[in-house]
Protein backbone atom coordinates (compact mmCIF):
# COMPACT_ATOMS: atom_id res chain seq x y z
CA UNK A 1 0.00 0.00 0.00
CA UNK A 2 1.33 3.51 -0.95
CA UNK A 3 1.53 6.56 2.02
CA UNK A 4 -1.28 9.17 1.48
CA UNK A 5 0.91 11.58 -0.16
CA UNK A 6 1.98 9.37 -3.20
CA UNK A 7 -1.33 8.62 -3.54
CA UNK A 8 -2.10 12.03 -3.94
CA UNK A 9 0.59 12.74 -6.82
CA UNK A 10 -0.96 10.08 -8.24
CA UNK A 11 -4.40 11.12 -8.37
CA UNK A 12 -3.23 14.63 -9.56
CA UNK A 13 -1.36 12.81 -12.04
CA UNK A 14 -4.26 10.96 -13.61
CA UNK A 15 -6.25 14.09 -13.91
CA UNK A 16 -3.59 15.83 -15.52
CA UNK A 17 -3.32 13.16 -18.03
CA UNK A 18 -6.69 13.57 -18.58
CA UNK A 19 -6.96 17.03 -19.22
CA UNK A 20 -3.90 16.84 -21.52
CA UNK A 21 -5.18 13.68 -23.69
CA UNK A 22 -8.71 13.87 -23.33
CA UNK A 23 -10.88 11.50 -25.40
CA UNK A 24 -8.07 10.31 -27.03
CA UNK A 25 -6.58 9.01 -23.78
CA UNK A 26 -6.82 5.18 -24.04
CA UNK A 27 -5.24 3.96 -20.68
CA UNK A 28 -2.83 5.59 -18.37
CA UNK A 29 -1.07 2.42 -16.13
CA UNK A 30 1.02 2.70 -12.84
CA UNK A 31 3.59 0.28 -13.46
CA UNK A 32 7.60 -0.68 -11.78
CA UNK A 33 7.91 -0.43 -8.21
CA UNK A 34 4.85 1.63 -6.98
CA UNK A 35 2.70 -1.10 -8.39
CA UNK A 36 4.55 -3.54 -6.15
CA UNK A 37 6.44 -3.62 -2.74
CA UNK A 38 9.35 -2.04 -3.57
CA UNK A 39 9.05 1.60 -3.75
CA UNK A 40 10.47 4.16 -1.57
CA UNK A 41 8.64 7.03 -1.04
CA UNK A 42 10.60 10.21 -1.58
CA UNK A 43 12.99 8.10 -3.56
CA UNK A 44 11.10 5.91 -5.91
CA UNK A 45 9.76 7.34 -9.44
CA UNK A 46 6.53 6.32 -10.94
CA UNK A 47 6.70 4.92 -13.47
CA UNK A 48 3.74 5.27 -15.97
CA UNK A 49 2.17 3.98 -19.47
CA UNK A 50 0.21 6.09 -21.44
CA UNK A 51 -1.58 5.02 -24.47
CA UNK A 52 -3.08 6.94 -26.88
CA UNK A 53 -5.82 6.67 -29.73
CA UNK A 54 -2.72 8.58 -31.83
CA UNK A 55 0.44 10.09 -31.01
CA UNK A 56 1.03 13.24 -32.53
CA UNK A 57 3.14 15.96 -32.32
CA UNK A 58 0.92 18.26 -30.20
CA UNK A 59 0.05 15.88 -27.64
CA UNK A 60 4.04 15.70 -27.59
CA UNK A 61 3.84 19.06 -27.16
CA UNK A 62 1.57 19.15 -24.18
CA UNK A 63 3.25 16.43 -22.75
CA UNK A 64 6.60 18.26 -22.43
CA UNK A 65 4.50 21.60 -21.29
CA UNK A 66 3.47 19.21 -18.09
CA UNK A 67 6.51 17.10 -17.54
CA UNK A 68 8.09 19.50 -14.81
CA UNK A 69 5.24 19.43 -12.63
CA UNK A 70 4.89 15.74 -13.43
CA UNK A 71 8.13 15.27 -12.02
CA UNK A 72 7.82 17.41 -9.16
CA UNK A 73 4.85 14.97 -8.26
CA UNK A 74 7.31 12.11 -8.88
CA UNK A 75 6.53 10.62 -11.97
CA UNK A 76 9.88 9.69 -14.22
CA UNK A 77 9.06 10.84 -18.24
CA UNK A 78 5.98 8.44 -19.49
CA UNK A 79 6.22 5.57 -21.87
CA UNK A 80 4.12 7.09 -24.76
CA UNK A 81 2.32 4.67 -27.36
CA UNK A 82 -1.16 4.09 -28.66
CA UNK A 83 -2.51 0.99 -29.77
CA UNK A 84 -0.73 0.35 -32.72
CA UNK A 85 2.31 0.37 -31.06
CA UNK A 86 1.31 -1.85 -28.21
CA UNK A 87 0.31 -4.27 -30.77
CA UNK A 88 3.45 -4.52 -33.23
CA UNK A 89 5.66 -4.24 -30.40
CA UNK A 90 5.13 -7.28 -28.36
CA UNK A 91 8.13 -8.98 -30.25
CA UNK A 92 10.46 -6.01 -30.13
CA UNK A 93 10.30 -5.01 -26.60
CA UNK A 94 9.19 -8.67 -24.73
CA UNK A 95 11.19 -7.28 -21.34
CA UNK A 96 9.25 -4.44 -20.55
CA UNK A 97 5.78 -5.84 -21.58
CA UNK A 98 6.35 -8.92 -19.54
CA UNK A 99 7.29 -6.17 -16.56
CA UNK A 100 3.85 -3.94 -17.21
CA UNK A 101 1.76 -6.65 -17.28
CA UNK A 102 2.94 -8.58 -14.63
CA UNK A 103 3.23 -5.90 -12.02
CA UNK A 104 0.72 -2.88 -12.87
CA UNK A 105 -2.44 -0.83 -12.00
CA UNK A 106 -4.38 1.12 -14.10
CA UNK A 107 -4.92 4.48 -13.36
CA UNK A 108 -7.81 5.65 -16.09
CA UNK A 109 -9.35 3.98 -19.12
CA UNK A 110 -9.06 0.54 -20.54
CA UNK A 111 -7.13 -2.57 -19.02
CA UNK A 112 -4.58 -2.85 -21.70
CA UNK A 113 -1.62 -5.07 -20.34
CA UNK A 114 -3.04 -7.89 -18.23
CA UNK A 115 -4.66 -9.39 -21.76
CA UNK A 116 -1.74 -8.69 -24.03
CA UNK A 117 -0.42 -11.63 -25.83
CA UNK A 118 3.25 -11.07 -25.49
CA UNK A 119 5.71 -12.42 -28.58
CA UNK A 120 8.44 -13.92 -26.41
CA UNK A 121 10.91 -15.23 -29.46
CA UNK A 122 13.08 -12.72 -28.84
CA UNK A 123 13.64 -12.12 -25.17
CA UNK A 124 17.01 -13.83 -24.92
CA UNK A 125 18.24 -11.88 -27.42
CA UNK A 126 17.20 -8.60 -25.73
CA UNK A 127 18.14 -9.30 -22.51
CA UNK A 128 21.84 -10.39 -23.31
CA UNK A 129 21.52 -6.81 -25.85
CA UNK A 130 20.55 -4.94 -22.86
CA UNK A 131 23.28 -5.94 -20.51
CA UNK A 132 26.29 -5.22 -22.78
CA UNK A 133 25.00 -2.33 -24.06
CA UNK A 134 24.72 -1.61 -20.05
CA UNK A 135 28.08 -2.39 -19.89
CA UNK A 136 29.41 -0.65 -22.64
CA UNK A 137 27.65 2.50 -21.52
CA UNK A 138 28.74 2.51 -17.74
CA UNK A 139 32.67 2.22 -19.17
CA UNK A 140 32.35 5.33 -21.12
CA UNK A 141 30.24 7.42 -17.99
CA UNK A 142 32.96 6.59 -15.71
CA UNK A 143 35.61 7.93 -18.10
CA UNK A 144 33.54 10.23 -18.40
CA UNK A 145 32.86 10.83 -14.43
CA UNK A 146 35.43 9.87 -12.51
CA UNK A 147 35.73 9.52 -9.36
CA UNK A 148 32.91 12.06 -8.64
CA UNK A 149 30.53 10.52 -5.55
CA UNK A 150 27.34 11.69 -6.78
CA UNK A 151 27.33 11.18 -9.74
CA UNK A 152 28.52 7.37 -9.51
CA UNK A 153 25.94 6.70 -7.35
CA UNK A 154 23.58 7.53 -9.50
CA UNK A 155 25.31 5.74 -12.22
CA UNK A 156 25.08 2.45 -10.01
CA UNK A 157 21.66 3.16 -8.60
CA UNK A 158 19.60 3.29 -11.66
CA UNK A 159 21.66 0.41 -13.41
CA UNK A 160 21.18 -1.59 -11.20
CA UNK A 161 17.24 -1.66 -11.69
CA UNK A 162 18.57 -2.67 -14.91
CA UNK A 163 20.21 -5.34 -14.18
CA UNK A 164 17.15 -6.82 -11.51
CA UNK A 165 14.87 -6.45 -15.20
CA UNK A 166 17.40 -8.46 -17.48
CA UNK A 167 17.66 -11.35 -14.53
CA UNK A 168 14.03 -11.21 -13.99
CA UNK A 169 13.68 -11.58 -17.27
CA UNK A 170 16.38 -14.32 -17.54
CA UNK A 171 14.52 -16.73 -15.00
CA UNK A 172 11.23 -16.02 -16.76
CA UNK A 173 13.27 -17.21 -20.09
CA UNK A 174 14.91 -19.95 -18.55
CA UNK A 175 12.83 -21.36 -15.33
CA UNK A 176 9.34 -20.10 -16.56
CA UNK A 177 9.01 -18.17 -12.90
CA UNK A 178 8.46 -14.90 -12.01
CA UNK A 179 9.87 -12.75 -9.45
CA UNK A 180 8.29 -9.28 -8.62
CA UNK A 181 10.46 -7.61 -5.64
CA UNK A 182 14.15 -6.87 -6.40
CA UNK A 183 16.07 -8.80 -3.79
CA UNK A 184 13.73 -12.05 -4.52
CA UNK A 185 14.58 -11.44 -8.34
CA UNK A 186 18.64 -11.65 -7.09
CA UNK A 187 18.16 -14.45 -4.71
CA UNK A 188 16.44 -16.56 -7.74
CA UNK A 189 19.21 -16.02 -10.32
CA UNK A 190 22.02 -16.59 -7.74
CA UNK A 191 20.10 -19.57 -7.30
CA UNK A 192 19.23 -20.55 -10.71
CA UNK A 193 22.78 -19.47 -12.54
CA UNK A 194 25.09 -20.25 -9.32
CA UNK A 195 26.49 -16.86 -9.61
CA UNK A 196 26.92 -14.47 -7.02
CA UNK A 197 26.63 -10.61 -6.90
CA UNK A 198 27.36 -9.10 -3.22
CA UNK A 199 28.14 -5.50 -4.77
CA UNK A 200 24.73 -5.61 -6.42
CA UNK A 201 22.70 -6.83 -3.70
CA UNK A 202 24.43 -3.78 -1.55
CA UNK A 203 22.97 -1.55 -3.80
CA UNK A 204 19.69 -3.18 -3.83
CA UNK A 205 19.63 -2.41 -0.43
CA UNK A 206 20.49 0.85 -0.88
CA UNK A 207 17.92 1.60 -3.20
CA UNK A 208 15.64 0.15 -0.88
CA UNK A 209 16.46 2.13 1.91
CA UNK A 210 17.75 -1.04 4.55
CA UNK A 211 21.68 -0.36 3.91
CA UNK A 212 23.95 3.45 3.65
CA UNK A 213 26.35 3.62 0.95
CA UNK A 214 29.83 2.63 1.43
CA UNK A 215 32.49 4.91 1.76
CA UNK A 216 34.72 3.90 -0.54
CA UNK A 217 32.67 4.59 -3.67
CA UNK A 218 35.15 3.96 -6.78
CA UNK A 219 35.98 0.87 -4.75
CA UNK A 220 32.63 -0.12 -4.96
CA UNK A 221 32.08 0.97 -8.78
CA UNK A 222 35.43 -0.89 -9.47
CA UNK A 223 33.94 -4.35 -8.25
CA UNK A 224 29.94 -3.75 -9.13
CA UNK A 225 31.16 -3.52 -12.80
CA UNK A 226 33.59 -6.88 -12.42
CA UNK A 227 29.88 -8.31 -11.18
CA UNK A 228 28.93 -6.53 -14.75
CA UNK A 229 30.95 -8.62 -16.67
CA UNK A 230 30.53 -11.93 -14.79
CA UNK A 231 26.80 -11.10 -15.51
CA UNK A 232 27.20 -10.66 -19.33
CA UNK A 233 28.96 -14.56 -19.43
CA UNK A 234 26.33 -16.07 -17.63
CA UNK A 235 23.57 -15.19 -19.84
CA UNK A 236 26.17 -15.90 -22.53
CA UNK A 237 26.70 -19.72 -21.87
CA UNK A 238 23.03 -19.78 -19.68
CA UNK A 239 20.76 -20.78 -22.80
CA UNK A 240 21.44 -21.89 -26.39
CA UNK A 241 18.90 -20.83 -28.73
CA UNK A 242 17.09 -24.32 -29.29
CA UNK A 243 16.23 -24.26 -25.62
CA UNK A 244 14.35 -21.47 -25.18
CA UNK A 245 11.17 -21.97 -23.29
CA UNK A 246 8.55 -19.03 -24.28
Amino acid sequence: MLDPQTEKAIAQLTEHARLVFGTDLVSLTLYGSAAGEDFVPGQSDLNLAIVLEQVTFPYLKALHAHLPKWHQLGAAVPLLMDRRFVEQGRDVFPMEFHDIKEQHRVLYGEEIFARLEIDSRHLRYQAEHEVRGKLLRLRALYAEVGADRKRLEHLMLSSAKTFVIIMRNFIRLRRGETYTRYLAVLDGFEKHFNQRFPTMRDLLNVKLGLHPWPDRIEEAFRVYLEEVEALVEVLDRALPDSDDRI
